[in-house]
């Protein structure tokens, strides 16, 4: 290596450790220039900001399934051959609509025999009571016919009673579903003829998490979102609640109710379901603010101008912000920033949050200038 290069790379390192070397000694200098203002009453920049409190709002998101609030499997009473059918696929009907007639010959000729015994039975206690009246007519015999009209009207309405199982009509008004029934058909009490659904009112069921379950109170309000149309907001409220949480899940099933009076959604939809709990007031201050020690977290509030250390709990995170519960009141100044090397009673020169003061850093040290 020649004599040249080697006399120049050693004029650089020397260079490049003397000016080390001066910038340390400088800082050094700063270091103790400023720990020297703070013993001698020289109060530290920082910046503050008013405490406000916020309510601990929390929302719960859960997916849930739609059921219609009335809802029934429609069945004959009897069996028999079936001669009529009243109704289609996905069309509304009434209440006491007649959907579905079975064969019936025999009951209406069952009900003509009883409604002509219940006559006779009739016109022979009207006779018998004339009789007795003049005498001509036992107390027994009056009594044995005040029994037969009194056993022809049962039979007759047992009779009516048959007639009228032959008939499906529906319990409730709602929409009806398809089925698998055709004219001549034989069913029984066992054939499901269609599904009747009340479509107006929508119960949505849905799982709580455990840890929520000490909040929730019928009437809360939720708000849920159709997978069919994410974008559609429905409000609805709390309906009903199971007796018990379930051991395997941990959760506590509920039931929300929403209107449905577009007849838009249908039973067995899935929805978003999102349900707030609003608890009391607590501080919230900015992340930056909060410290850590091994006592636990704290932070340094501005009292006349003199740095406090007021040790809070941290209850949860709120978008870049933290509620704390701890001995704070509203309008306490709190330090955002400056926090670090602080003392407590140590005196402040406070300036509110938010001015872009250059002279103060992230870290509460005025930057030093170069000489």
């Amino acid at each position: 290596m020649p004599v040249r290069l080697q006399i120049v790379i050693t004029t650089v390192l020397v260079a490049v450790v003397a000016a080390g070397w001066v910038w340390l000694e400088g800082s050094r200098d700063s270091a103790e220039s400023s720990q020297r203002k703070a013993r001698h009453g020289g109060a530290t920049r920082v910046l503050v900001e008013p405490l406000a409190f916020a309510e601990d709002r929390i929302v719960v998101r859960a997916v849930g399934t739609g059921d219609a609030i009335k809802s029934a499997a429609v069945h004959p009473s009897v069996s028999g051959e079936v001669t009529e059918i009243n109704f289609k696929a996905d069309h509304r009907v009434k209440k006491g609509a007649v959907l579905l007639r079975l064969d019936d010959d025999h009951q209406r000729l069952a009900v003509r025999l009883t409604q002509i015994a219940l006559r006779k039975a009739r016109r022979d206690l009207a006779r018998l009571k004339k009789l007795a009246a003049s005498g001509h007519a036992s107390r027994v015999r009056l009594d044995t016919a005040q029994t037969e009209l009194e056993s022809a009207q049962i039979r007759y309405s047992q009779a009516k009673a048959n007639l009228a199982d032959r008939i499906v009509v529906a319990p409730f008004s709602g929409v009806i579903g398809l089925t698998e029934i055709s004219i001549g058909d034989r069913v029984t009490d066992d054939t499901m003829i269609a599904t009747l659904d009340d479509r107006s009112t929508i119960l949505v069921d849905f799982n709580l998490p455990e840890d929520y379950t000490a909040r929730i109170k019928l009437g809360d309000t939720v708000t849920v979102r159709p997978s069919t149309n994410p974008k559609q907001s429905i409000k609805g409220s709390v309906y009903a609640t199971a007796s018990r949480i379930e051991a395997a899940s941990r959760s506590l099933r509920v039931r929300a109710r929403i209107p449905n009076p577009d007849d838009t959604i249908r039973p067995g939809t899935s929805f978003e379901v999102e349900l707030a709990f609003i608890g009391r007031p607590y501080p919230r201050v900015r992340e930056v603010a909060v410290m850590w020690s091994r006592d636990g977290a704290y932070l340094w509030r501005a009292n006349a101008m003199k740095a406090e250390k007021v040790f809070v709990k941290l209850v949860r995170r709120d978008r870049g912000r933290i509620l704390v519960d701890g001995p704070l009141q509203s309008g306490d100044l709190v330090v955002v920033e400056g926090v670090q090397g602080l003392r407590a009673g140590q005196k402040l020169d406070a300036k509110p949050f938010g001015l872009n003061d250059p002279a103060v850093s992230s870290s509460g040290r005025k930057k030093s200038k170069r000489r």
